[in-house]
């Protein structure tokens, strides 16, 4: 009989390190002092009576500027990832849920971030109460915000296109639930995950600036949160270009750290994931993943929660149990149709108690009526929320809010209905920061709604605003994706451009918008453009890039095996874009266009209101209602604005983006 022994090199005793680790080892440490210097900035102490907090445009100061939103930014992608594993997979497996979370994810991720920062800030300076967490918090969740929506219908959309022999090898194995997720579910949809994860970091540079100043109740100043954000922001406010290219510089550096230690390595090991029969001639590859690999410390700590996940493989086993049926028999079918329309029924009675709710928030008690008649609107009279206005209006005995407005019935209540008015008074309304009414005797005859409250008139007003964003959005994302299309598919197709593209897209995509916002300024004021027309490009700017990730991503998923079997064919152009292209594309070109779509909503906040020093260009539009109306507390207008809004891109999903997921799971799935 013949015997087989190891080789003297196998029973040779290793060192506990190697040469790989003298790299790995500072490196760690280096990552883990970087994480103890944020965490040391982020819960300084903050109380009402400390001082307002600022940046500072010296450059010497950015680079710890970029370790505190970098911070930032990895916290709300760890949180997104979270939310993602738990929310998607609740929508794609529980189809009662389903017929919930997905309309409300449409809904959440139409709402603007800036909605989001407003109503947030209060809650959480509350919960962290004497600490700057409190504000870093409130920044984090609106970069999570920003970044989440396209993760969760990415991840939805693979779990719900999960091929059919992959689902009936699970069942032959009998593998449970947390099995087939895990082993199943999660891995095939790991390729598409990774790209619109790196999309999320990249795109959530966009809302930087909006999520690290922020305006709280109480204090005259915005709060700058130290970060490249807050730097950009106060460049733009004293039209500082050479801070500008500063801040541009450090965002690449920024871009180019994390792609390689943190996007390439994911990448390159998302590799294995995909669902293909023959292997590619080229692979991603990266040094860091190759490091990490051949290091021992590394594969010491990949090792320490092994054991955890193998009593939770024993725990979660099927073992005798039997597997759901496929088909339930006709009992069961007749009980599932009588507890769904029970469910029904309970959504639909929880939505109108929703519904009453907020319409009362809104409109007041009597819900915009009063003594049968219709409320007008009841305007403020400091739309620019200027303290010093606020000041002279209270100085003449009108009272203003604590967020500087001044409402015109409190106007009407001093002057005797607008028929006693001092001189002084009069001069202040007269002001150029004072938007008062033409005839304020006639305007206070009129039944007014209460204090800080929203009106029927102004609802139509506010949908009329939403129609004309509506249209910018349409437009642009038309545009962008017939541009990026095809530039997408070509890079994917190519592993090896795709290396060399992937941090310059990176980079395009987590460059903030807002330091191109400049340009546009001066070119549309010196060309005497039209801005209703030319903030419309500042719309696409950051949304274009989710066309282009997902067009990559889904080119890049394409099987090896259809690729061979189309060059056989002899597939070439129109024919392979219809055959091949498209078909295999088509379900991550749906979750490209759904969240381009809706990261043009959110943009057009900062888009239809651009500044640049004492310039100020102010387009028609819903974004630019919700802008004018975010004082740092969450206000019934700013509410009025994120309703319109979410139903507004509710419709608009339902009607175009729904029809296309269905049509992606029924006939476009790799089965």
């Amino acid at each position: 009989m013949r015997r087989l022994f190891p080789s003297p090199e196998a029973l040779r005793r290793r060192a506990p390190f190697s040469r790989w680790d003298l790299l790995v080892i500072p490196g760690v440490l280096a990552l883990l002092a970087l994480l103890t210097l944020a965490l040391e900035g982020a819960t300084a102490p903050y109380a009402p009576t400390s001082p307002d907090l600022t940046v500072s445009l010296d450059p010497v100061h950015l680079p710890y500027y970029g370790l505190r939103s970098l911070f930032r930014m990895l916290a709300a992608l760890l949180l997104s990832l979270l939310f993602t594993f738990t929310y998607a997979t609740a929508a794609a497996k529980l189809p009662r849920a389903e017929k919930v979370l997905i309309p409300l994810l449409d809904f959440l991720q139409s709402l603007p971030i800036l909605g989001f920062l407003t109503a947030t800030t209060g809650i959480f300076l509350g919960l962290f109460r004497g600490s700057l967490f409190g504000l870093e918090a409130a920044s984090i969740f609106a970069i999570f915000t920003s970044q989440v929506w396209n993760m969760a219908f990415s991840f939805y959309t693979s779990l719900r296109t999960v091929p059919k022999e992959l689902q009936e090898a699970a069942a032959m194995l009998r593998l449970s639930s947390w099995q087939r997720f895990w082993k199943l579910e999660v891995p095939f949809a790991m390729p598409g995950l990774v790209w619109n994860a790196m999309m999320s970091v990249s795109g959530g540079w966009f809302f930087v600036v909006a999520s690290e100043v922020i305006s709280v109740v109480g204090r005259e100043r915005d709060q700058y949160l130290p970060g490249v954000g807050a730097y950009v922001a106060l460049a733009i406010e004293r039209a500082d270009f050479r801070a500008m290219l500063y801040a541009g510089l450090t965002l690449f550096v920024l871009v180019l750290l994390y792609d390689q230690l943190l996007f390439r390595p994911v990448v390159a090991w998302a590799e294995k994931f995909k669902f293909e029969q023959s292997a590619p001639e080229e692979t991603a590859q990266s040094w860091v993943l190759t490091l990490l690999q051949r290091a021992r410390l590394t594969r010491r700590i990949a090792r320490l929660p092994q054991p955890l996940w193998e009593w939770l493989w024993r725990q979660s086993a099927r073992k005798n149990r039997p597997g759901a049926a496929l088909e339930p028999p006709p009992r069961l079918r007749s009980r599932t149709r009588r507890a769904d329309l029970a469910f029904n029924l309970a959504v639909m009675l929880g939505a109108l108690g929703l519904l009453g709710v907020l319409l009362g928030y809104l409109f007041g008690p009597g819900l915009g009526f009063g003594g049968g008649q219709m409320l007008q609107p009841n305007p403020n009279l400091n739309p620019a929320f200027s303290p010093a206005i606020a000041r002279r209006f209270a100085g003449l005995g009108i009272r203003p809010d604590p967020d500087q407005a001044v409402w015109l019935s409190r106007l009407c209540a001093a002057t005797q209905g607008g028929t006693v008015l001092e001189e002084g008074l009069k001069m202040l309304l007269r002001e150029p920061g004072v938007k008062a009414p033409p005839d304020l005797k006639q305007a206070c005859q009129k039944p007014l709604a209460p204090e800080g409250r929203v009106a029927w008139p102004e609802a139509l007003e506010v949908l009329r605003l939403g129609l004309f964003t509506a249209l910018r959005v349409t437009l642009v994302v038309l545009l962008a994706t017939l541009f990026w299309l095809p530039l997408g598919v070509y890079i994917g197709l190519r592993p090896r451009l795709a290396r060399f593209v992937q941090p310059l897209a990176q980079f395009g995509a987590a460059f903030p918008a807002n330091l191109l916002f400049p340009l546009f300024v001066v070119a549309i004021v010196h060309f005497r453009l039209n801005p209703e027309v030319w903030v419309s490009p500042l719309m696409v700017l950051g949304a274009q890039w989710y066309i282009l990730f997902n067009a990559v991503a889904g080119a890049a998923a394409i099987p090896n095996d259809l690729k061979e079997a189309a060059r056989l064919y002899g597939l070439r152009g129109g024919l392979a874009w219809r055959r091949l292209l498209l078909p295999a594309m088509f379900p991550a070109l749906v979750t490209g266009g759904i969240t381009a779509s809706g990261g043009t909503w959110n943009a057009s906040i900062v888009a239809e209101v651009v500044r640049w020093g004492d310039t100020t260009l102010v387009a028609t539009g819903l974004g630019a209602y919700i802008a004018r109306w975010s004082t740092g507390a969450f206000n019934p207008h700013v509410g009025l604005g994120m309703l319109a809004m979410g139903l507004l891109v509710l419709a608009y999903n339902r009607l175009l983006w729904r029809p296309l997921y269905r049509l992606a799971e029924e006939r476009f799935r790799l089965d």
